[in-house]
């Protein structure tokens, strides 16, 4: 398991022991204006030669892992790469650092049709609590088709997390709700789904009930450090149970609007996860207690319980800000079933035939219309 710790002076320790001469810090254009980058730039050693890739805000793409690489290759050869940021910076430096090494260019290693070569030293410092990238095996990123496809690999996994709170402070409440959401579904899909194991029931348990405790006063006062630190545990230890049992069809729901609609993973996968929890629950029971313990309420309560974290949170806010989907349920349900979703779509507790692909695309969209005109309400 890769090393956790929370001590961002741990880094030149960590940088010196590899014998590091050069660095590529690949960092969210935000986290750098807030002078986040400059921090971690400060940690690490006085004899490496530092190098700085700025990545623009959006989702993850072909196009900005591929420069992003360049980037790494500008570095040296035995450069470092130390990734700071959400989910989709985290994202594009893991794929960077192993796509550096080789001369081809990252889509060549979507679903898996290549394997992915060895990686440079590789440090994540997520700046978001949802995602867990910086505990996956996984990458996702949109193809040149603008599909959301995924890479998979060992060589995904980084050498030492940093989990600082004071990362996260100047989230604003939207995307820390949405993010957090996101660690919340994770854990609830990993503990719920057809690989689940001993293991990811466990890591993802603990989220569920860190989750529900700490995103509501999380968005309520960012600068609140123990709601901070403990998102970046919850979103940590789903990202484990993710990587080890995988997700389900609230994340193929998710996939399909952002491929189809360009909505945020977090927003999308948490609508997602509100269309699907209820019709998941009623049709495959008994793997819902666990996740109900943790949420301390009984199964048939489930679905009414995330709703109210929605609300705690205020997901409406989320999802006006966003605004409209560009799509119909037809299309959503098509891309569901596509060839990069079915993996999720196999895993989920009940994987969903045609018919209810169908249905649960129209009440996406019914509850995403719902949250943007009426705070959720029924």
């Amino acid at each position: 398991m890769t090393p956790v710790t929370g001590d961002l002076d741990r880094l030149a320790d960590f940088l010196g022991d590899a014998r590091t001469r050069s660095a590529v810090v690949i960092v969210d254009a935000v986290v750098e204006s807030n002078g986040y980058g400059e921090r971690v730039r400060a940690a690490l050693p006085r004899d490496v030669v530092v190098s700085t890739h700025v990545v623009e805000p959006g989702e993850p793409s072909a196009a900005a892992v591929d420069l992003a690489a360049d980037a790494v290759r500008a570095a040296g050869r035995g450069a470092a790469v130390v990734a700071v940021g959400g989910g989709s910076v985290l994202d594009i430096a893991k794929l960077a650092s192993s796509v550096a090494t080789a001369g081809d260019p990252v889509g060549v290693y979507a679903l898996g049709a290549r394997r992915l070569p060895a990686r440079h030293v590789l440090v994540a410092i997520p700046t978001t609590s949802g995602t867990g990238s910086e505990a996956t095996r996984t990458c996702i990123f949109s193809d040149s088709a603008n599909r959301k496809v995924w890479a998979w690999g060992d060589e995904l996994l980084p050498d030492l997390v940093v989990l600082d709170p004071q990362a996260t402070v100047t989230l604003p409440a939207t995307i820390t709700a949405a993010t957090g959401l996101d660690a919340f579904v994770h854990a609830v899909e990993a503990a719920s789904g057809q690989r689940r194991d001993a293991e990811s029931v466990k890591a993802a348990s603990q989220a569920i009930a860190l989750v529900l405790t700490s995103l509501p006063a999380a968005v309520r006062d960012g600068t609140d450090l123990d709601a901070r630190a403990a998102m970046q545990r919850a979103a940590h230890l789903a990202g484990n149970a993710i990587d080890r049992s995988g997700t389900g069809v609230a994340h193929a729901i998710g996939h399909a609007l952002g491929t189809l609609a360009h909505v945020p993973h977090g927003a999308a996968v948490a609508v997602g996860l509100d269309a699907a929890l209820a019709w998941n629950v009623d049709a495959a029971h008994d793997r819902y207690v666990t996740v109900a313990d943790a949420a301390g309420v009984p199964v048939a309560g489930l679905a009414e319980r995330y709703e109210t974290l929605l609300a705690d949170v205020a997901f409406d806010n989320v999802a006006t800000a966003i605004g409209t989907i560009g799509s119909d349920a037809g299309r959503i349900a098509a891309t569901m079933g596509a060839e990069e979703n079915l993996p999720m779509l196999d895993n989920n507790a009940s994987p969903p035939a045609p018919v209810d692909r169908h249905h649960l695309a129209e009440r996406t969209l019914q509850r995403w219309t719902t949250w943007c005109e009426h705070g959720g309400r029924r």
